[in-house]
């Protein structure tokens, strides 16, 4: 009795197995499309153009990148129609970068998009983000003579670099974070096509769900300094502090930072104390032939120190002026707080707050200059 129990329970165990099987379907690696962009276009309220380049490896392929366009109001809709229109079965594990057009972004339809993708088991956090000022359709379909795969290209253009004040990117995770975080503002690179080439023009900072203002990359890089991050992009600093007009470059940039509030809700102040260390890589001005000693360098260092106070203190006020906080400044008031935080105490707060910018600069080399 018991061995033929045992063996209508083995029978039964293998029909199971054999059922898992049949639908672990896999579909052979050439009639699979692998996305590696994808790009919105604003039409309306209740549609929009979706397009999705996808790199060819095949060697009798005539181009490097298929694209396909249609029109669709849901992201699933729209793969679905893509898929109508190629032979493969279109897939997101390659996915690495994501455009939306200016308009897209201005309405505010950007964040129920991302959280689709960061959802998607297929997509990974570290796809990146980036406006397009017209058309990302135009931008995906144009052929660039000195970059024949616009996946590459792209995916390269917004990688992390030192040299640029965009280190790091936004991410969609970095993206979902600040814009499901009360204290912070999202920011996004913004791209255009100039000629036959891509350029990022500067950075979006959003208010909301909604792309509110274009800031340029020295802007960009007070954004970070604040964030604290140690290494930064070269300081170009342009200067008139009683020498005439001085133009300088501060290169392998460390940069040490420290925020202090005064707690205070109703009259809120904000110290901000800056120290920068770098080389001086080039300098022009009349006081070119006198760097070679302490007391002259020193000189430099007070100039330059008045010069970026100002200038951070401009952007800062710029920032509140419009009611956005990417630095996440209004973080050293919420710590303070008693109760829930919210995205309209955020604003109330960076709307009236009192900054005070100190920044103490150490040129501690003058690089090529000797």
């Amino acid at each position: 009795m018991n061995r033929k129990l045992l063996c209508l329970m083995l029978f039964i165990q293998l029909l199971f197995l054999a059922a898992c099987g049949e639908k672990e379907i896999k579909v052979p690696l050439e009639d699979v499309g692998m996305v590696g962009i994808i790009a919105f276009d604003y039409i309306d309220k209740d549609s929009m153009k979706l397009t999705v380049a996808i790199p060819q490896y095949s060697p009798e392929a005539q181009r490097s990148t298929q694209t396909f366009t249609v029109v669709t109001d849901l992201v699933s809709n729209g793969i679905v129609e893509i898929e109508k229109l190629s032979d493969k079965k279109i897939v997101f594990n390659q996915l690495r970068v994501v455009l939306f057009n200016e308009e897209f972004a201005r309405q505010g339809n950007v964040r129920k998009v991302i959280q689709h993708l960061y959802r998607n088991a297929e997509v990974g956090n570290k796809v990146l983000i980036a406006i397009v000022k017209e058309n990302g359709e135009e931008m995906l379909k144009y052929n660039y003579p000195d970059k024949p795969n616009i996946n590459f290209y792209l995916n390269d253009l917004l990688q992390p670099s030192i040299n640029t004040a965009f280190n790091p990117n936004t991410n969609i995770h970095d993206f979902m974070y600040t814009i499901t975080n009360p204290v912070f503002d999202p920011i996004i690179p913004f791209i255009d096509k100039n000629s036959d080439k891509i350029e990022i023009k500067g950075i979006a900072v959003f208010k909301g769900n909604q792309m509110f203002e274009l800031i340029n990359p020295k802007e960009a890089l007070i954004i970070q300094a604040i964030q604290g991050r140690k290494n930064l992009a070269p300081l170009d600093i342009t200067m008139e502090q009683g020498h005439g007009k001085e133009k300088l470059l501060i290169d392998l940039v460390e940069n040490d930072v420290h925020l202090k509030s005064n707690k205070s809700m109703t009259s809120p102040k904000l110290t901000i104390s800056i120290e920068i260390k770098g080389t001086l890589s080039e300098y022009k001005g009349e006081r070119e032939n006198d760097l070679f000693t302490t007391e002259s360098l020193a000189e430099l260092e007070k100039d330059v120190n008045k010069e970026l106070e100002q200038d951070i203190k401009t952007f800062l006020d710029k920032l509140n002026e419009w009611q956005v906080d990417p630095s996440g400044l209004s973080e050293y008031f919420r710590m303070y707080h008693y109760g829930k935080w919210t995205t309209e105490k955020k604003r109330e707060i960076v709307s009236k707050v009192a900054i005070d910018v100190h920044v103490k600069t150490s040129i501690i080399s003058t690089g090529t200059l000797k």
